[in-house]
């Protein structure tokens, strides 16, 4: 791992130690707002938390659309098999809307 990024929960003097031992890129968005305005100065760090919002606006869109609130199913196997649905459902409508995607640029062209 060279990198490692998260958010303000995850900020701690022990968690900011132990990526320094392994030399891990610290991507952690501070807890403090002075820390987060000097740490937005670094190309790297803005380019980690980037991404890392459009994992989680994903990760919103999954849960709200596909997993439902509240998630109706009971015991873990049950919860597992409808995660694992909703995650097929999930990335066949991403890659449908990727194929009209292409064909609307076939079109046009």
């Amino acid at each position: 791992i060279s990198s490692y990024c998260a958010d303000k929960g995850f900020d701690s003097p022990k968690n900011r130690k132990l990526l320094n031992e392994y030399k891990v890129y610290n991507a952690i968005c501070p807890r403090s707002p002075k820390l987060v305005m000097e740490r937005r100065k670094e190309s790297e760090f803005i380019l980690h938390q980037t991404r890392r919002s459009q994992t989680e606006g994903r990760i919103g869109i999954f849960k709200n659309d596909y997993l439902g609130k509240p998630l109706r199913s009971k015991g873990f196997e049950h919860k597992e098999n409808t995660v694992v649905w909703c995650v097929l459902s999930h990335n066949l409508w991403v890659l449908a809307r990727m194929i009209q995607a292409e064909e609307r640029q076939r079109k046009a062209a």
